[in-house]
């Protein structure tokens, strides 16, 4: 195809969860074909109830969870050759506004995500984070199930 959207930035969104892996896998190799740069962000959405005195700690739990969830991508891309940047962003009210507003600020081509995460809700098909990035999104966004 001559007219073929190559894409500059593929941004990741990842919360451990298998299904934000395998959207890893996919993204890695989207970005290794279009010798693209790789981001991937975690958000650590603000607890529910704040306690006092325990909110570092939630964080520090979250943060090193995700540290966790990094090196695996950190390991996928570089078996791919692929340039990788990581971030981990806390305290976002909202999830999907958080990822938004990353995908906007690191200039973003297409963003990938997971259908649902790690939340426990199977109401829906598609999860809430992953139709508010397909409603609001800028660029092209690629749902992986």
């Amino acid at each position: 195809m001559a007219n073929a959207t190559t894409f500059r930035r593929v941004l990741v969104a990842v919360d451990g969860s298998a299904v934000s892996l395998r959207a890893v896998e996919h993204a890695v190799r989207l970005a290794k074909q279009d010798g693209a740069e790789l981001v991937a962000v975690h958000i650590v959405p603000s607890p529910p109830v704040e306690v006092p005195g325990e909110l570092a700690d939630y964080y520090e739990r979250a943060r090193g969870e995700a540290r966790r969830w990094m090196k695996e991508v950190e390991t996928a891309a570089q078996q791919e050759g692929v340039r990788l940047r990581t971030d981990i962003v806390v305290g976002a009210y909202s999830v999907v506004d958080a990822v938004l507003g990353y995908a906007e600020t690191v200039s973003a081509d297409l963003l990938v995500t997971g259908t649902r995460g790690r939340t426990p809700s199977r109401r829906i098909l598609v999860g809430s984070v992953a139709s508010g990035l397909v409603e609001y999104a800028s660029c092209a966004v690629l749902v992986i199930r």
